[in-house]
């Protein structure tokens, strides 16, 4: 079964995924007229290529971190693979796929801050990675709330660790200043923290859902039941994981309010917390059958909505 091919993977499955991926997603190149766009576009198919790459990379690094970090202690494929396959992307995402990409180095530093007293490294580098990506997307700033819930989770909320937290965030903030002094430019705040306005009325994403019914359906099937095998295996984890699990549940939590409220490109951002519990469902069930249906489910669907989807 493929599933079991993707849990402990050799070389050789390694370099089949990345052809696997590559394949899956350059199939609009094919459909929709994208060979005139690039033609029109003379950046087209740069975005298109390094979109990708980070893309790939971004499916190795979170697959690595979760591993690193014994979030999901079998080493496996499976959270790669999830994130491509759940990586239907669209070339105006472009910010919104950089920004999900920095956040692994955000969550990498919040999971790494684990049984740590006082784990300022962690807190600050954490804090200055999240306030380059504020700069990059604004509505980004709620994930600061994230690293308020892991010191909660982790045990070390305490003022040292807030005040260590503002400076990280004030950093990059202290070079654009210092960078527009020297080169006699006008400083605007609003270039830097200028946030969306925030609306109830006609919510991009549940347009976004509408368009492809069917599919989220599916896909909100498969992560209903990925839910609920967490919560079951929940005490057979140990404090490390299921901590952590919790930060990530957090993760998924705010990703879900930033993409209701922000541009239905935001969607990209729920993707990363989003492929982890997927992939701990597929890796850890012992209904191993209907895994391996759900999985072969999970691969058309996904091939189905990246054919029909416009660049």
């Amino acid at each position: 079964m493929l599933l079991e091919k993707l849990i402990t993977p050799k070389p050789k499955t390694t370099l089949y995924f990345v052809v696997f991926s590559l394949i899956f997603l350059t199939i609009p190149i094919i459909k929709n007229h994208s060979f005139d766009f690039f033609n029109s576009n003379q950046y087209g198919l740069f975005l298109f290529l390094s979109s990708t790459f980070f893309i790939l990379l971004h499916a190795f690094g979170l697959n690595n971190l979760i591993y690193k970090n014994d979030v999901i202690k079998k080493e496996n494929l499976i959270i790669a693979t999830v994130f491509v396959l759940l990586n239907t992307f669209n070339l105006q995402a472009g910010i919104d796929l950089f920004s999900s990409f920095l956040m692994l180095f955000f969550l990498n530093f919040l999971l790494e801050s684990y049984q740590k007293e006082h784990p300022f490294n962690e807190v600050f580098c954490s804090s200055f990675v999240l306030s380059v990506i504020i700069i990059i997307n604004p509505i980004m700033i709620v994930m600061y709330l994230l690293l308020i819930l892991s010191s909660l989770v982790y045990s070390y909320n305490n003022w040292r660790s807030y005040f260590v937290s503002f400076l990280g965030l004030s950093m990059p903030l202290i070079f654009y200043f210092i960078f527009k002094s020297i080169t006699g430019q006008k400083i605007d705040l609003n270039l830097i923290y200028n946030l969306p306005v925030i609306s109830f009325k006609d919510l991009e994403i549940i347009a976004f859902i509408k368009s492809y019914q069917k599919i989220f359906i599916i896909f909100g099937l498969i992560t209903f039941i990925s839910i609920l095998e967490f919560f079951n295996w929940l005490y057979k984890k140990s404090i490390r994981s299921r901590k952590s699990f919790f930060v990530i549940l957090a993760y998924l939590i705010l990703s879900i309010i930033i993409s209701s409220f922000g541009s239905s490109y935001n969607w990209y951002i729920l993707l990363t917390p989003l492929s982890i519990f997927i992939a701990n469902y597929f890796t850890y069930t012992k209904k191993r059958n209907l895994a391996n249906i759900l999985f072969y489910v999970f691969i058309f669907t996904s091939f189905y909505y990246r054919w029909n989807i416009v660049i």
